[in-house]
């Protein structure tokens, strides 16, 4: 897939259409029905930043991978961890949403998903967890765990 590119799924017949980077806030239509897709890029080049209210929709309900770090602003290692997430989530744009949830400021989500520690890393496929790992893991590592879920 060309790095200058997004998959966008469609949302009435599931068709992937790709996408031109340019062309993400333009209008664009499925290639198979026509139907009108989403004006913004279901996997941003950035990660986004997920909440106790937004996590349903971002990360449950988001049709293809997910990489959900749990973090807190004052751990050191999730600070060493962030510029590797960064550089995945512009490697990976079109394939993988990344994401970021604040421990501190979602209590209700962290304590579902039994966060103990920090950083926590959950891989979601389809809205299921398939993997998880606690601790800032080198790059490569993250890669293999990402290259199983896609």
């Amino acid at each position: 897939m060309n790095s200058e590119s997004v998959i966008v799924p469609c949302a009435q017949c599931g068709t992937k259409n790709r996408l031109p980077k340019d062309r993400w806030g333009e209008r664009a239509v499925c290639g198979k029905c026509r139907t009108p897709l989403p004006s913004s890029a279901p996997f941003p080049d950035h990660a986004v930043e997920v909440s106790d209210w937004t996590f349903q929709k971002e990360v449950l309900d988001f049709p293809g991978p997910v990489l959900l770090e749990f973090f807190a602003p004052w751990c050191g290692h999730c600070q060493k961890l962030s510029p590797v997430l960064d550089e995945l989530t512009s490697e990976y744009a079109g394939r993988v949403k990344i994401a970021k949830l604040n421990v501190d400021q979602n209590t209700r989500t962290t304590s579902e998903y039994g966060i103990r520690g920090t950083p926590s890393l959950y891989f979601f496929k389809r809205g299921k967890l398939v993997d998880r790992v606690s601790g800032a893991l080198p790059k490569g590592e993250i890669e293999r765990r990402l290259m199983s879920i896609l």
